[in-house]
């Protein structure tokens, strides 16, 4: 084992004593609605018609994906298997008159025997069901046009260009999509840090959080491209480094200090490596010590 890794190691211990933060319930995360619309078969816009919770009846009123064989469908509640419990999914809920985005698989029961073709499931049992808005419902329909728009294109780097696209949408929506399926795929590149750098003043925590890692990700090619790849621009990069800077250093939020902390190392140099071993002694957050202890590590390593 290196120095690093064994330094590494400690730390690591240090922070399984102290606590990583909350994980995801069963290590299930949550979709996001690009999400959602890509791995469900059939979604609908539906109108609730009473307030069963068993198999509650909807009457569908809109088709964004899929086919649906009739205008009335009846929705199958979650099956609990008893030898292999799930208690983090809880039923959805039906209100009589309630209006939902449903995000639906084809339902079959514990042995694999359907009902029928107008019975179904909502997607994970509870991440299938999202309400329409009374007021302001037009980004969320904007967004799903948009999305399965954007799923049958059948070029994958047709896909990827949509996706890029997003990066400066207004609707909060996309913009999520983008961040989330950009980060996934690796998909941002240099053109993108315009509407990235502007994303770090988001009220929003998500968004700054986001926007850092792809930016990490754009540093990181650009350093590994060689002399003649897609270096960035030095007045840019310049620009950039004060605001990641000031993000890791003053951000309220601790998953976006510790985004920043990555992008940090990513610029690399001596100037990070003060900010970093600045931050892994005081920062208010044992997570974003860690990390930034860690950055820390690697990169007066790869300088000295």
């Amino acid at each position: 084992m290196t120095l690093l890794r064994a330094a590494i190691a400690g730390i690591g211990v240090t922070v399984l004593l102290f606590g990583r933060g909350t994980p995801s319930v069963a290590g299930i995360e949550p979709l996001t609605l690009y999400q959602k619309t890509a791995r469900a078969p059939l979604v609908v816009r539906a109108r609730a018609l009473s307030d069963s919770t068993r198999r509650p009846e909807v009457e569908v009123l809109m088709i964004f994906k899929g086919s649906c064989p009739a205008k009335i469908i009846t929705i199958a509640p979650h099956f609990e298997d008893n030898s292999a419990p799930t208690p983090w999914l809880i039923r959805e809920v039906f209100r009589a008159g309630q209006e939902s985005i449903l995000f639906l698989t084809p339902y079959a029961d514990e042995f694999g025997r359907d009902e029928g073709a107008a019975t179904f499931a909502v997607l994970n049992a509870d991440q299938g069901k999202v309400e329409v808005p009374a007021e302001g419902s037009d980004a969320l329909l904007e967004a799903l046009h948009r999305f399965v728009g954007i799923l049958s294109l059948g070029q994958h780097d047709a896909q990827g260009d949509a996706l890029r696209s997003m990066l400066s949408a207004r609707n909060p929506f996309q913009l999520e999509a983008a961040l989330s399926e950009c980060r996934k795929y690796h998909l941002a590149q240099k053109e993108d840090v315009g509407p990235l750098v502007a994303l770090l003043t988001s009220p929003r925590p998500d968004f700054r959080s986001g926007s850092l890692a792809l930016l990490s990700q754009i540093l990181d090619d650009s350093r590994n491209s060689g002399p003649k790849g897609p270096a960035l621009e030095p007045s840019l990069a310049a620009s950039i480094y004060e605001q990641v800077a000031a993000a890791a250093r003053l951000d309220a939020d601790e998953t976006v200090r510790r985004e920043a902390v990555g992008a940090l190392e990513s610029f690399g140099g001596a100037s990070s490596l003060v900010i970093l071993e600045e931050i892994g002694r005081r920062d208010a957050s044992q997570n974003v010590r860690y990390a930034a202890q860690v950055s820390a590590m690697r990169l007066r390593e790869k300088i000295h």
